[in-house]
């Protein structure tokens, strides 16, 4: 009965009659968007994404801070050059440890800069969620970001957004009308990092970012932080896709992270020929060891205490989210457990070793 009541109500329902002049008249009659920063559309929402230790994080606060006190330019790409209201929301660390790094990022500051960042420069409280699990999590986040009103949103991390696997494509599902409800109506520039991709066996690309293909296509860009495989080492940064401007997903920026937590441009490249020289036999690379353990370290910190193995293949060894063979896979996991990171608890399933009992 009710379900026919429904039918009914629309059949009633008149209909938002729309020409396409209609529509392009309201958009010649609006401003363009600025680029807020490296490709970032205002009002937009996207990604900062990369695999583990390249300093995803402090880039987003280097440019959070950059953005809070006005700035003209950050990693040598230009920014507004005008104050604004930042929120940055950090769901992985405690206060201690962000406000720490904060207090050595903003020595670089001078004066005028520091008057304008505490300003305009908002943290996470200390009493937070952790996770949003529920829908009161998510409205407490909706409500908190209405109350300080920031033009900036920054949320670290995607990871301690998602109710279950990551990589299903019912759980993203679930996520994306959860991030629509409560915070794509806000008209906030929304910045989140990922710090789950997998795998640095080839140049990181848009099929790089961890998660069902349904999450990566909510994000409007995304910007992603790599290891360079070759005798020089260090870390590059490339735009992996932009629904905004035209794609330039082949050329990297290598930088550095200096002792006061500042990310510096160095140079640029085709991302392609950081790999040339790489000869690595990626089977033994202890790469495929990192990430599957920051897989088992991140599940069994927002999930049960064990992971199955048929979880791990289904991110690592099957389908579209293939990034190694089992052979290799099984070789990683046997190392992890030798090394006494991983416990093997029999049957298929592990858990860090801290969580044995």
């Amino acid at each position: 009965m009710k379900e026919t009541l429904k039918q009914n109500e629309l059949a009633t329902r008149p209909f938002n009659i729309t020409r396409a002049k209609d529509l392009f008249y309201k958009v010649q009659n609006q401003p363009d968007p600025i680029i807020v920063w490296n490709g970032i559309t205002e009002g937009s929402k996207g990604l900062i994404a990369g695999v583990s230790k390249t300093g995803k994080t402090t880039l987003a606060e280097n440019l959070a801070i950059s953005l809070a006190v006005g700035r003209k330019d950050f990693f040598n790409f230009p920014l507004p050059n005008k104050p604004e209201k930042v929120l940055f929301i950090n769901l992985e660390e405690s206060y201690r440890l962000r406000s720490r790094r904060n207090l050595k990022q903003i020595s670089s500051l001078t004066e005028e800069e520091k008057n304008i960042f505490f300003e305009n420069y908002y943290p996470t409280p200390e009493v937070f969620p952790e996770f949003l699990n529920t829908e009161s999590d998510w409205l407490y986040l909706q409500q908190y970001i209405q109350e300080v009103d920031p033009k900036y949103v920054f949320i670290d991390s995607l990871s301690h957004m998602v109710e279950g696997q990551i990589e299903n494509s019912e759980t993203g599902i679930k996520f994306i009308k959860k991030f629509r409800h409560y915070l794509g109506s806000l008209n906030k520039t929304l910045i989140i990092v990922h710090h789950n991709t997998k795998g640095n066996e080839k140049p990181i690309d848009q099929d790089s970012i961890a998660g069902s293909r349904v999450i990566a296509q909510e994000f409007e860009y995304a910007i992603g932080l790599g290891n360079v495989p070759n005798r020089n080492g260090g870390n590059y940064l490339c735009m992996l896709y932009n629904k905004h401007i035209e794609k330039d997903d082949r050329t990297a920026f290598t930088y550095k992270i200096d002792e006061i937590n500042w990310v510096s441009n160095i140079g640029s490249c085709n991302k392609f020929d950081l790999y040339k020289e790489n000869k690595i036999d990626y089977r033994n690379s202890t790469t495929n060891k990192e990430i599957i353990f920051d897989f088992i370290n991140s599940h069994c910190s927002q999930h049960s205490q064990t992971i199955k193995t048929h979880s791990l293949y289904e991110n690592f060894t099957l389908g579209e989210n293939k990034t190694m063979s089992k052979d290799t896979f099984h070789k990683s996991i046997n190392k992890l457990v030798e090394e006494n990171k991983i416990f093997n608890w029999g049957k298929g399933e592990y858990s860090i070793h801290e969580n044995k009992q």
